[in-house]
């Protein structure tokens, strides 16, 4: 990230299903690149509380850093790349935690992200004017809830347009009728966006049509609306059972977040676990598997040697997958195995 001072709060295009957004906050500039919908997907229907105490420990950090360094500045550069991941996990809570970040450093509120538009942002501008410069526990709160209604509003506008699907129409259509029948979502979530030319990114010399995207609201909308048009929706994770976009195969039915409590995506959890219950179910995998596992634990006692394991594993692997291609009877591998994985 790097210094810079640009008014709108973004400028993006898309690109082979790639959402493109070129940020510039007040403290720095940062680009993204994301699945169309990802991000915003994530936004509605995750829990909002992690990034609560996120500014919890950044305000905590700013705090610190106050006390020993004066030069605001300084401390802006060190929050920055310490919640470097923080700002990269997703495009919206880096948006409010750097709005948040903006108000400790110089007791403003950026009206990007804080544009007015809803009851939360209005109430947190009355705080901040009435209470500025103190920033936690008068603003953190405040600032906490213009994210959780934006979140809110996300999610509605996504359930409206691809689950109250009772009408028969396809989300694109159903986007429209919203826009052409209702004011507050043809308000909120319309399809109006200005344009102009600029380079796709920090550094590219290369020119392209980019979407001005001059507040928070405009990025939702602007996702949201390209999400739909381009025929897009989401799936729930069989691990977690939360909405999600996948990013690479349209077949996979596991996310690639790691959930709360977890140390593992549930893209990696979810597959163990399938395989664990094909396994289960499966006679010639489980014997398969049973035997590997009584073999491998003789070898590691040290009664029998690396090279007969290897041997033996070969022949099973190649026994296994003749049986598993119907070219090997199931009662013979099975007989097979317990012969040669008991007799040593």
């Amino acid at each position: 990230m790097k210094k810079t001072d640009t008014p709108p709060l973004a400028y993006g295009y898309s690109e082979d299903g790639k959402l493109y957004t070129s940020f510039h906050w007040k403290l720095a500039e940062a680009d993204y690149c994301n699945t169309i919908g990802k991000d915003l997907v994530n936004l509605a229907f995750l829990d909002g509380n992690q990034l609560y105490g996120i500014m919890r420990k950044l305000y905590g950090d700013y705090t610190l850093l106050a006390e020993k360094q004066p030069n605001k500045g300084v401390i802006a550069d060190v929050l920055l790349e310490r919640y470097e991941p923080w700002f990269r996990k997703n495009t919206y809570f880096a948006v409010y935690l750097m709005g948040f970040l903006d108000y400790l450093i110089d007791g403003s509120l950026d009206a990007r992200v804080f544009p007015g538009t809803s009851d939360a942002d209005r109430e947190l501008c009355r705080i901040a004017k009435s209470k500025r410069g103190d920033a936690a526990p008068n603003v953190l709160d405040p600032i906490f809830a213009a994210f959780q209604s934006k979140r809110e509003l996300a999610e509605a506008a996504l359930r409206a347009i691809y689950e109250d699907d009772a009408d028969g129409l396809a989300p694109v259509e159903r986007y429209y009728r919203h826009e052409q029948e209702d004011p507050e979502f043809r308000k909120r979530l319309g399809a109006t966006f200005a344009v102009t030319l600029g380079r796709r990114s920090t550094g590219d010399r290369s020119v392209t049509q980019l979407t001005v995207l001059d507040t928070v609201d405009d990025l939702l909308r602007y996702e949201l609306f390209l999400l739909v048009t381009q025929g897009k929706g989401y799936k729930y994770c069989k691990n977690c059972g939360k909405p999600f976009i996948p990013s690479g195969r349209s077949d996979t039915v596991y996310c690639d977040r790691v959930m709360d409590g977890a140390d593992k995506p549930c893209s990696e959890i979810g597959a163990y676990i399938a395989d664990v219950k094909k396994v289960a179910s499966d006679p010639v995998l489980s014997a398969y598997r049973k035997a590997y596992q009584r073999l491998h634990k003789r070898v590691e006692l040290g009664y029998m040697e690396d090279g007969e394991f290897a041997r033996w594993k070969d022949e099973a692997v190649q026994k296994r997958d003749s049986c598993m291609a119907g070219e090997l009877d199931a009662e013979e591998f099975l007989a097979w195995v317990d012969a040669t994985s008991r007799r040593r």
